[in-house]
């Protein structure tokens, strides 16, 4: 016997959902939730996609998400089950953000109790985790929540490195300093000379993603470089015009290694 799907009438929707009938009447109006159907008497009718996509609505809404910004998120590409997972990565990044700053907080109040002693280097903890999580959001927010995904890859890729990202971010600063070097010297962007370092640097954005670096995310990168603005000013501090260099002279490298 063929089971029965549940429907649900607009006001039976708003008890369930906790939203309200107006709420609904709005969301089927500017097109972000629409009935499965609507019946001969003019009533919406809803079924279990229709409850998923509002579940979804509401997980975005609970972030802080503006409408708008909803409605692109749904409007996307990616499967429900892509955006699910992406947002799940950003939750478990505020929750672990959250959770630092209140042991944090907790070990502050302890120590001016005189219940605890906190070291000097411990009262700045979370924050350096903040910066981080901070760099997670802005990728994710301008190339799509495909994105969190890249990054949940990357970190198993780093934790099960030999020495983990210590590791890799000392390979990355003899790496920088040998560009550097180079740029400081004159070398100009596109300078066949480049193309050793420059493929250390990339072999080693390989390992940082735990995926492969080919020529284009590798010119991508390049451009992120040049799109946000700590890493124009991280690169500024090894050298004056060197956030400017490098990216260039990235993307001429990429552009010889896929012709």
């Amino acid at each position: 016997m063929k089971t029965r799907i549940k429907e649900y009438g607009v006001g039976e929707l708003a008890r369930l959902s906790g939203v309200t009938v107006r709420t609904l009447h709005h969301y089927d109006a500017t097109g972000l939730l629409r009935p499965a159907h609507v019946a001969a008497n003019g009533y919406r009718i809803y079924g279990r996609d229709e409850l998923l996509r509002l579940q979804e609505i509401l997980f975005y809404r609970a972030f802080g998400m503006s409408l708008a910004e909803i409605a692109d998120v749904l409007d996307s590409e990616s499967e429900a089950l892509v955006r699910l997972r992406a947002h799940r990565a950003k939750l478990a990044a505020q929750a672990a953000k959250t959770a630092d700053l209140l042991a944090t907080l907790d070990r502050t109040i302890a120590t001016l109790m005189r219940e605890a002693d906190m070291q000097d280097q411990d009262l700045y903890a979370p924050f350096d985790a903040a910066t981080q999580t901070g760099h997670e959001d802005w990728l994710i927010d301008t190339y799509g929540p495909d994105m969190a995904v890249k990054i949940a890859v990357s970190k198993e890729a780093v934790a099960a490195m030999p020495n983990g990202i210590a590791g890799l971010m000392d390979r990355l600063r003899e790496s920088e300093a040998e560009l550097v070097g180079a740029f400081k010297k004159g070398v100009v962007a596109g300078d066949r000379k480049l193309v050793p370092m420059l493929d250390k640097h990339r072999a080693l954005m390989a390992d940082f993603w735990g995926d492969a670096c080919d020529p284009n995310a590798y010119a991508g990168l390049a451009d992120m470089y040049l799109a946000h603005s700590d890493f124009v000013a991280r690169y500024e501090r090894l050298a004056p015009r060197f956030s400017q260099w490098l990216p260039a002279a990235m993307k001429a490298y990429a552009a010889e290694i896929s012709a």
